[in-house]
């Protein structure tokens, strides 16, 4: 039987480190209050991932230089607010956006065929989860709202939920002549 030295399996337990992807954080905690409305200045401005689960919300982050998480029992939440950003339609005679939303394609679906980044823009979603003790408001980009409803409501949160949505700007509807 063949063993491998110390140093071999050191060598290769990084080597695999290495190739492993950086764990990516689609959200950032921009404010923190506890009980005395003090804002927590450690844990503001932080990046972090959101875990929603039936029995309560885990944010998950790099706080203080090494990784924790924020438990949020269901019990303790008082309302979630969910604020859909502003979107924005600006696209030019003739792009395949342009024509597939003529044609009655929502805005959504027909985002994908965009020839330039300035065509849509929608901007950030802000989560805001008020408990009793203390309040989270978190931001992330302004795409994946129609995906954290859907988590929210399928983990059972359909009654803390408060939905807002910001109006759509859209220069279809504007004309030059």
């Amino acid at each position: 039987m063949k063993s491998t030295s110390s140093s071999t399996a050191k060598l290769s337990t990084s080597f695999f480190k290495f190739l492993k992807p950086k764990k990516k954080f689609k959200f950032r905690l921009v404010d923190f209050k506890n009980k005395d409305y003090k804002t927590d200045l450690l844990l503001s401005q932080t990046k972090c991932n959101l875990e929603i689960l039936p029995k309560g919300i885990m944010v998950v982050g790099n706080f203080d230089n090494h990784e924790s998480i924020i438990p949020v029992l269901k019990d303790e939440i008082e309302s979630i607010n969910l604020v859909r950003g502003k979107e924005t339609i600006d696209t030019f005679y003739l792009s395949p956006m342009h024509i597939l939303m003529k044609l009655g394609m929502p805005s959504r679906i027909s985002r994908f065929v965009k020839v330039f980044p300035s065509e849509y823009k929608i901007s950030e979603t802000q989560i805001i989860i008020k408990c009793e003790n203390y309040q989270l408001k978190l931001i992330t980009n302004g795409s994946n709202f129609e995906s954290i409803l859907r988590n929210f409501k399928k983990s059972g949160y359909s009654e803390e939920l408060d939905l807002l949505r910001k109006p759509t700007l859209s220069h279809l509807s504007y004309s030059v002549y």
